[in-house]
């Protein structure tokens, strides 16, 4: 397959060229896909007929990511030639450049060339430089590129921009063709034309004469090719088309300076102020050693990494870049640059650190990585959104490498991505010993808080994890912890704690307090423990499963006294030691049922009502049941980190799924329970009620439940008012008004 780029000012008749080069080539027995790159999504309209198809844009705008499908935005037109147009926003509007980018990550994601094409034709939009319309002339698709032109000079002015951008990307690669001239029949046009393609050292590859019968055949709706089989222009564009079948030379772009261009083209001569302007290239980097096998899964795959949000299409729970840095900050021996304004990564960075901050206050717990995250700022600013920051990018990880870390990963934030930085390039300056890894969240474009944690979890996995390491007997890997819960680390000791009278260690925590070692030894484990199997451990589970068939314990870690029993059962008897947890189990089996003695004269037949945002809570539920509480209803209500509510109880009580929080106070009025348990409390809830808050992230282990169970037997026994409720009423008493 062959992929070829039409470049050029806008209105030169690119899409008049290219759709008729499609034609002949489809005439040649070729199967060719045209795509539009261009707002004004009329590149294929004379291969339809004069049809105006479904833009990529709007397709995005309107459809559920799950339901993409690729046939929703290809068309066929003249002889089965393949349409796509990408669209844009109206006129003033976001940035055209950025939906370009949006139409190519869909279309990769759609496995657009896994389909057979011979030949995929790129119209772009030429005179707008910046790095979405840039897309496509980089190495990844464009094999070959042309430069429509005509002799005027602002068409030949974009045509050296554009030489100026392909220098960018290439350096000396040779991926220009030459130059396709459409003439306008102005005064000395062809002068002008060959003698900048002289200056730039390119061939012309085809004269397009001025001809009424592009306009006949655009009338149509048809392309000259196959309106107007007779005329002699359609010889011109088979003479175009049969060029393209042969390895025709290629040239590497050499771009003239605003001074040469003028010379060259209007014969003006200017005297230069001090020296020539030097055009900059990027260093090549050859022989970049391959340090990471690049097997692995699409991490674009939109059908099953995507986060709860963007599948619902909920409004957005947080910055996909912040949920990103979350992550890659726990990877304690790399350095991660967000690749933005420093703000992004100031917000970052007091985030991630207030979880720390409140540990060490609280529980006097000292926390490295959330107290001081190893996260920097490429410091972007306004003059680098106008012109592209990937310059300074590559400064700041040359910087980064004198504190020697073990890895580099690099983030994307808001402005990066809007003005279409391509960060994958950087994977170049990656050196034996030192990957750098790009995640490319950008910002809030990628989605929300937690499809920036699904980033980076599989980016820095798929980058790290080495599959041919030797396994290691009695030893586990703990993956998706809750690393900005307050009681992560107490999880992980009690996790820890229950493991060890095992002799079973821990190999790599994925992705919390870990280094770039345990992560490429990951495969070490035998057994993987899943912290959390919600929607995205669930996720979690899969990846690594269908990527790396991984072995994961088929239980999350254990919440409550049935669940840890089961849990530190199945561990025992996957490592071959289920006689060594006979104690540990009758030990708390005894402390269990003594509590729930000594609370049930005091609990039993109270009214428990529970309106949560957990979808997990039978650890709450057995001690209730346990205690012979009465349940009177159980609301569970919409979660952006979970959609599967699993209950062992089911039928024993009134469950309502989807809660609605407003119904909250009347169902208090009219069932008038004891307990009420919540993530949240009200000031309009009747204060006879006693409140208590159900954390979003329990503790593990055999007595969770019986803690909660004993604040409330302490509470009822105190019978504490709530004062606080009383301090509406003396504001209104006292204040002056």
């Amino acid at each position: 397959m062959k992929e070829i780029a039409f470049y050029g000012k806008g209105g030169i008749g690119k899409s008049t060229i290219s759709a008729n080069i499609a034609a002949a080539l489809s005439l040649l027995d070729k199967k060719a896909l045209q795509i539009g790159c261009d707002p004004k999504h009329d590149s294929t309209r004379l291969l339809l007929g004069g049809q105006q198809i479904t833009t990529v844009l709007d397709y995005l705008k309107t459809t559920n990511p799950l339901a993409y499908r690729l046939e929703d935005i290809l068309f066929h037109g003249f002889n089965g030639i393949g349409c796509i147009e990408a669209g844009g926003p109206e006129p003033g509007i976001g940035c055209a450049g950025r939906g370009i980018l949006s139409t190519f990550e869909l279309l990769n994601r759609l496995s657009l060339k896994k389909h057979t094409y011979d030949f995929i034709l790129y119209d772009v939009l030429g005179d707008v430089v910046c790095g979405g319309f840039a897309v496509p002339i980089r190495r990844e698709y464009a094999d070959e590129i042309y430069i429509v032109t005509s002799g005027e000079y602002m068409s030949l002015y974009a045509a050296n921009n554009i030489l100026r951008g392909i220098r960018n990307y290439d350096d000396q690669k040779k991926r220009v063709a030459g130059l396709i001239f459409n003439q306008r029949n102005i005064q000395k046009e062809i002068y002008r034309v060959e003698a900048f393609a002289e200056a730039v050292g390119l061939p012309i590859c085809g004269y397009i004469p001025r001809d009424e019968t592009f306009a006949l055949s655009e009338k149509a709706g048809k392309t000259l090719v196959e309106g107007f089989p007779d005329s002699p222009l359609r010889d011109t564009f088979r003479d175009l088309a049969q060029q393209m079948l042969t390895d025709i030379p290629l040239y590497e772009a050499k771009p003239l300076t605003d001074a040469l261009l003028e010379e060259a083209v209007l014969e003006i001569k200017k005297q230069p102020f001090s020296h020539n302007i030097a055009i900059k290239q990027p260093p090549i980097k050859e022989n970049t050693e391959v340090i990471i096998s690049s097997e692995g899964i699409d991490i674009q795959n939109p059908n099953g990494f995507l986060s709860k949000n963007i599948i619902s299409q909920e409004p957005l729970h947080g910055c996909a870049f912040n949920g990103a840095a979350t992550m890659s900050v726990h990877v304690k021996d790399a350095i991660v640059i967000g690749h933005g304004p420093k703000s992004c990564c100031h917000i970052s960075y007091q985030g991630i650190s207030s979880a720390g901050r409140r540990n060490l206050f609280e529980r006097g717990s000292l926390l490295p990585v959330p107290i001081a995250p190893n996260l920097v700022s490429s410091m972007m600013d306004e003059s680098i959104m106008v012109f592209g920051g990937i310059d300074l990018l590559r400064e700041k990880i040359q910087e980064m490498k004198k504190y020697h870390p073990k890895a580099i990963l690099l983030l994307s934030t808001c402005p990066a991505g809007i003005i279409g930085d391509d960060l994958s390039q950087m994977e170049a300056f990656s050196e034996p010993g030192l990957p750098v890894i790009p995640i490319a969240t950008e910002g809030n474009l990628s989605g929300d808080y937690l499809q920036g944690m699904i980033l980076s979890y599989l980016t820095i996995a798929e980058k790290l994890i080495q599959r041919d390491v030797p396994q290691i007997p009695d030893c586990v890997n703990i993956v998706f912890e809750k690393v900005v819960a307050k009681n992560t680390t107490q999880n992980f000791s009690v996790i820890k704690g229950l493991l060890e009278p095992l002799g079973i260690k821990i190999n790599c925590r994925y992705l919390c307090e870990t280094n770039v070692s345990e992560i490429q030894n990951f495969m070490a484990a035998p057994l993987n423990l899943l912290a959390h199997k919600d929607y995205m451990g669930r996720m979690m589970e899969k990846f690594f499963q269908d990527t790396y068939q991984a072995v994961f314990l088929d239980v999350p870690f254990p919440i409550g006294f049935y669940e840890s029993k089961i849990w530190l059962s199945k561990v025992a008897s996957f490592f071959g030691k289920g006689t060594l947890i006979n104690e540990t189990i009758v030990m708390h089996e005894e402390i269990f049922q003594r509590e729930i003695q000594r609370l049930k004269p005091i609990l039993k037949g109270k009214k428990l009502m529970i309106i949560t945002y957990n979808h997990q809570i039978d650890w709450i539920l057995e001690v209730a049941l346990a205690l012979e509480m009465d349940i009177v209803k159980i609301g569970i209500l919409n979660f952006s980190q979970d959609d599967l509510f699993i209950t062992r109880f089911a039928d024993q009580f009134p469950l309502v799924e989807n809660y609605d929080q407003q119904q909250r106070t009347e169902d208090v009025q009219t069932l008038k329970p004891d307990i009420l348990l919540s993530n949240y409390t009200s000031s309009d809830l009747d204060p006879c009620v006693l409140f208590d808050t159900i954390p979003y992230c329990p503790d593990v282990g055999f007595l969770s439940g019986l803690v909660l169970a004993k604040r409330w037997a302490r509470l009822l026994q105190l019978n504490l008012q709530e004062g606080w409720r009383k301090d509406e009423v003396l504001f209104q008493k006292y204040y002056s008004r």
